[in-house]
């Protein structure tokens, strides 16, 4: 059985971009992140790589970051 993906690899890939720039952007390492999320490094990566689709952990970096994500479906 086939599991349904709800975004392709390019939209996960552009998303975990914007993540790693949010970071850079506020020079933060991944053990600064996680010790204040609370979100594993390793997760953190992995979201930023686009090879882990996770909801709960990119609402939760993108209050840390204090920015918004809508999704629109069409």
């Amino acid at each position: 059985m086939l599991k349904p993906y709800l975004m392709d690899k390019t939209s996960l890939k552009q998303l975990g971009y914007e993540l790693w720039r949010l970071r850079c952007e506020r020079n933060l390492l991944l053990r600064q992140v996680e010790n204040r999320t609370g979100i594993p490094a390793r997760i953190i990566e992995s979201l930023e790589l686009g090879r882990f689709l996770q909801y709960g952990f990119y609402r939760k970096l993108m209050e840390f970051y204090g920015k918004k994500m809508r999704i629109v479906i069409e």
